[in-house]
């Protein structure tokens, strides 16, 4: 079955990609996320490679465990993953002739084993030095074993001297061991393309997946590195970069893929991807872009991308009891002239209430005021409908926005609608609580006239008014002069954030934005503070037309010295709200009530470009994930975390080459690559609890699957501005309550993974299957049920008992039963008291099956008779009472209770082979054994003989040895079939 990064490679690879990097995605990629995923290549846990260097004898272990730790995440699969695709985009775009067929596969295994020693280090081994050379090539036939060599490459033990000298001379330095002749003969037709073309291209792309920032190439010594090993393979091309040192989300995404797009144009050639830019390789001596050129391309991408969902009346407009009104950024991205035309269109969609149209209401209002007589009234009635709401609000909206002080207006509209003779000018200017009556006196009386119009035909003259109006304003220099204060800060924006080679950097001084921080945040200010920024740029109030979150919602951010004041936007955010409503259909004001967590996206360091494209096919194409098909598939695979890959991750079946049709190309082109993607998820639930479910386990599962770093938060504003900005896999910024009750950190490294996403599906399953109700999870008692498991591991079996009553089951069945058991261990490993606990419970029921054994199918009462007869007279006997004279009482009537029983429950007393005096002493003996157990053990350590406590631990100490007593009975059988 393919793996989710699998799937999406082949997916978005172009229909001509070479077969043999098809091959290794196909035959390779499965089995190194299987083996490399959890390895960590960078970063990792200062314990789990503290304890793996301590392993292999190393000195240095705690200074290299610090060093290694300090650094942020990747895992080894994604590293090799990029490395390789990085190189092979190199190969192809540098050298003439390109690589042959065998060194392309050399070039694959190559770099695939090249970080061997990382493996090794990760099964508790030590690697092979240098000059090991037979050991080398051992590890190397080991691994390629492993990884499934041999369906990608039938012939690669035959070249296995060349694989084992990229792998140990990937890169240029004193550890290597790059002479041939320590090398057994190689087979490659020209043996000195090893060194003048393979090492190159393995030593290029290993240092470009260790880069963390555009800017590296020419800030660090990385860069040096890099512009050497080019020239070794191409002299006439060099590496440039774009950068914003800004990550918002939406808007910040747009600025890189219309930049991507601008060089494009220019020739450049993307290799490396990241969360602020891109590096690209390009011809010596190009030209470097004008900062102009680049904004007016940037603000037109961005400008169309809102304008499509503007005119649609999708975004940037806002109906209230008042009318329509218009966000300050619609109106500073179109100009009046072409507003006016568009606004028939926005008031279809925004002016829907045909059931209960607000022109009755208003001429009523009319004739109660005496500006309107009963007579006018009743012969407007027929008029009175959505036709003229709509007519009545474009009026009044034009007006409004444009031509407020303008006479002419309200005679041309007389004129043009035919009712000058009807109405005069005072009729149309009645205002009452800030809104015009006079225009809904119009429109109704100009529907009244035209009553055999339908919404169609109304919406048709609508238009043609627009269309009038806007050429009567402009002809008569009516309108006002377009402005976009907007647009010259974005400009100005970009000035300040966006980088590229060759490029002189104007970065604000340290006292320009001390004192726009001081401007902002005192009563100098003229305009509220922004909610979501520093104050850098200029903002405006939040109209809840374009913020997503309750408008004043946040509102602690006070001036200095000041009292409470009112929260504002600015620009740049606006843009980004408005953004996230265009691409999102996310409804302003009203987003914030499904309560949205929000997984802002970033790569491992970097991305290939096919990495990139397949991460941004999921980000567009994520389906609906249901939790309990995730549970059914982890099931499935026997609790193991790739059985995640059966999912179904994506709204369709995976087609090969999909994203490279026709149909799709449009759709899913290089202009919408994910530099840092959000996705966010969305619940109908009323609690916190719903709404952290499903993003913990997505934040969890991305990482492990795709290789990626994920921070999930309700915070609109990213907490990372990149992946350098923080070391964990996954970050967790204020999860629901169940999280730390779980016991889990909010910033979770490579090798936790597993451990902690295995944890979550547990807890997971358990709630669903013993206290959901399917289809409903009630995941609102998911806090209770983390609690009862993490307090006490018995609790485990105290739910599943609970399961089995909800569906009226007396038996658990064999698989539920190792599942539970499996289940209690899982949650135990590391904690000494629950392994301890665990433990116990095995041995108290092992002590009394040796005297005492019934059939699983019997009942829970027949199962736990020993420990149910032996806890029933620890507590009703006297408190005065020693623990001899309680183990003796209990022995006593133990036995008797036995001796009720069948012989064939008592495995002592059946066995005839021994003396009858025999069996009865063993008996006995065995009895006493288990009572002192639950005297001492049970009553005195666990409950500290306190009787009450003992009672409240009762239930789910039995449900604890019911499930340990049917485990055990499956552990026999097995057995006895061996």
């Amino acid at each position: 079955m393919a793996s989710l990064l699998q799937t999406l490679l082949i997916e978005t690879l172009p229909e001509d990609t070479d077969p043999i990097l098809s091959g290794y995605i196909e035959k390779i990629l499965p089995a190194i996320e299987r083996e490399f995923s959890p390895i960590s290549a960078l970063g990792g846990t200062y314990d789990t490679h503290l304890e793996q260097l301590q392993k292999i004898g190393d000195k240095y272990a705690a200074e290299k465990a610090q060093r290694y730790s300090g650094k942020p995440d990747q895992n080894l699969c994604v590293h090799v993953l990029n490395a390789l695709l990085i190189a092979w985009n190199l190969a192809e775009a540098t050298l003439n002739p390109g690589l042959s067929e065998e060194e392309k596969y050399l070039l694959c295994l190559g770099i695939t084993l090249h970080d061997y020693n990382k493996y090794c280090n990760g099964q508790g081994e030590e690697a092979p030095k240098a000059f090991e050379v037979s050991e080398i090539l051992a590890l190397c036939v080991e691994m390629g074993n492993v990884l499934n060599f041999s369906d990608f490459w039938p012939v690669w033990r035959q070249y296995i001297s060349e694989i084992g000298w990229l792998a140990q001379n990937t890169q240029f330095n004193a550890g290597a061991n790059a002479f041939t002749s320590n090398w057994p003969q190689f087979r490659i037709k020209d043996p000195r393309r090893l060194k003048s073309t393979l090492q190159h291209l393995l030593a290029f792309a290993d240092i470009a997946v260790h880069l963390t920032n555009p800017a590296d190439i020419v800030s660090t010594t990385k860069g040096d590195r890099l512009r050497e090993r080019l020239r070794s393979l191409h002299p006439k091309k060099t590496l440039v970069y774009h950068r914003l040192r800004d990550t918002l989300g939406v808007l910040t995404n747009g600025i890189h893929n219309a930049t991507l797009h601008f060089t494009k144009e220019l020739g450049w050639q993307p290799i490396a991807f990241f969360a602020q830019g891109v590096v690209y390789l390009v011809p010596k001596n190009t030209d470097t872009p004008e900062l102009a050129e680049l904004q007016e391309a940037i603000w037109e991408a961005i400008s169309q991308t809102l304008a499509d969902k503007m005119l649609l009346g999708d975004i940037g407009f806002k109906r209230d009891g008042k009318g329509l009104k218009i966000a300050p950024q619609t109106l500073e991205l179109f100009s009046p002239s072409q507003l006016i035309r568009e606004l028939p269109t926005v008031i279809e969609s925004q002016v829907k209430n045909a059931k209960n149209p607000a022109t009755p209401k208003r001429l009523d209002k009319l004739v109660s005021q005496g500006k309107l007589t009963a007579e006018d009234r009743e012969s407007l009635d027929r008029g009175a409908d959505l036709r003229s709401d709509r007519l009545a609000e474009f009026i009044l909206i034009v007006q409004r926005e444009f031509l407020p002080n303008c006479p002419e207006y309200i005679d041309w509209i007389l004129e043009t609608l035919e009712l000058s003779n009807v109405l005069n000018p005072e009729d149309t200017q009645v205002v009452m609580g800030g809104v015009n009556y006079g225009w809904y006196r119009v429109a109704a009386a100009y529907v009244a006239n035209h009553k055999s119009l339908d919404e169609s035909e109304m919406s048709d003259r609508l238009s043609e008014l627009a269309a009038k109006l806007a050429d009567w304003a402009t002809e008569n220099n009516y309108l006002p002069p377009h402005q976009s204060p907007t647009r010259e800060i974005f400009n100005r924006y970009l000035e300040h954030y966006l980088d590229i080679s060759g490029w002189e950097t104007k970065v604000p001084s340290f006292e320009q934005e001390l004192s726009a921080y001081i401007a902002a945040k005192t009563k100098a200010a003229k305009q509220p503070i922004c909610s979501l920024s520093s104050g850098e740029f200029p903002s405006e109030d939040q109209m809840d037309s374009v913020v997503l979150f309750k408008p004043q919602q946040y509102s602690n951010k006070n001036t200095l010295g000041g009292g409470q004041i009112k929260r504002g936007i600015s620009k740049i955010w606006a843009l980004e709200m408005l953004l996230r409503q265009a691409l999102w259909s996310a409804k302003a004001g009203k987003f914030e009530d499904q309560h949205p967590v929000f997984l802002y996206i970033f790569p491992a360091y970097v991305y290939a470009p096919q990495s990139i494209r397949a991460v941004g096919v999921l980000v567009k194409t994520l389906s609906k994930l249901n939790l309990w098909e995730v549970r059914k598939q982890w099931l499935d695979a026997e609790m193991k975390v790739s059985g995640l890959q059966d999912c179904k991750w994506l709204e369709h079946d995976p087609e090969a080459g999909r994203f490279d049709t026709e149909q799709y190309r449009d759709k899913y082109n290089v202009k919408d690559l994910p530099f840092m993607a959000t996705v966010y998820t969305t619940t109908r639930g009323k609690t916190v609890t719903d709404a952290w479910v499903k993003p913990a386990f997505l934040a969890l599962a991305f990482p492990l699957l795709l290789g990626v770093r994920v921070v999930a938060t309700t915070s609109n504003f990213p907490l990372y501005n990149s992946d350098a900005d923080f070391p964990a896999s996954t970050v967790l910024d204020g999860p629901a309550g169940f999280w730390s009750l779980l016991q889990s950190s909010t910033a979770i490294r490579v090798q936790e993974l597993v451990p902690n996403l295995t944890r979550l599906l547990l807890i997971y399953t358990l709630h669903l299957d013993n206290r959901s109700n399917a289809p409903d999870a009630r995941w609102n008692a998911l806090n209770s049920t983390v609690r009862e498991v993490m307090t006490d591991v018995l609790n485990v079996f105290a739910i599943a008992q609970e399961g089995l009553r909800r569906s009226k089951r007396e038996h658990p069945s064999k698989e539920e039963v190792k599942r539970y058991w499996q289940f209690a261990q899982i949650l135990a490993k590391g904690n000494a008291k629950m392994e301890e606990k665990l433990k116990f419970t095995k041995k108290l029921v092992q002590e009394y099956r040796k005297f005492y054994q019934v059939s699983t199918k019997d009942s829970s009462h027949s199962i736990l008779l020993p420990l149910s007869k032996a806890l029933e007279v620890i507590l009703s006997v006297p408190d005065d009472w020693d623990d001899e004279e309680l183990i003796f009482q209990g022995a006593g009537q133990l036995q008797a209770a036995l001796d009720r029983q069948e012989v064939y429950k008592r495995p002592l007393i059946k066995d005839t082979s021994i003396a009858y005096e025999t069996r009865t002493s063993q008996e006995l003996q065995a009895i006493h054994t288990f009572m002192t157990t639950c005297v001492k053990e049970v009553f005195g350590d666990m409950c500290k003989g306190d009787r009450a406590l003992l009672q409240e631990n009762r239930n789910r100490i039995k449900s604890g040895a019911e499930f340990a007593y049917r485990w055990l009975a499956l552990q026999e059988k097995a057995e006895e079939k061996i």
